[in-house]
């Protein structure tokens, strides 16, 4: 903000991951989740930063770029997950939702953004990355 550059975060959602721990126990569901972190952490640029949001959500940071450059980014690793073939439960999707930072929003308002368009991608079927205010 202080600065006037460009921030996009990412939102994303490992799509029915209840069913893991459902159908395969907790310990394959912290695989999953483990296996998805290095899958990210393999794709994304080397300045971009994953974090665990909560449960199985996790938040992309990513500094000096626009909403479209973000999506990219989404798109990317959406595809990384889609092809990876994970130990406990073989195939596994993501939904994202990509938002720009814009003047005089707080940290509350750039991630609500994001969460209204990973809502929209779950919406449109899932394994799918959606920028916030794009039809």
């Amino acid at each position: 903000k202080r600065h006037n550059r460009s921030l996009s975060v990412i939102l994303l959602d490992i799509d029915h991951f209840k069913q893991v721990n459902d159908n395969h126990g907790h310990h394959a569901g912290d695989l999953v989740l483990q296996q998805c972190v290095n899958v990210l952490k393999n794709t994304v640029r080397q300045s971009d930063m994953i974090g665990r949001y909560g449960g199985e959500e996790f938040l992309i940071i990513c500094p000096e770029t626009r909403g479209e450059e973000a999506l990219i980014v989404a798109e990317k690793s959406r595809t990384a997950i889609e092809k990876f073939v994970f130990d406990a439960v073989g195939q596994k999707t993501i939904s994202l939702g990509v938002a720009e930072f814009e003047g005089g929003e707080t940290l509350e308002d750039l991630v609500k953004k994001a969460d209204i368009a990973l809502y929209s991608s779950k919406e449109q079927g899932r394994n799918r990355s959606t920028l916030y205010g794009s039809s």
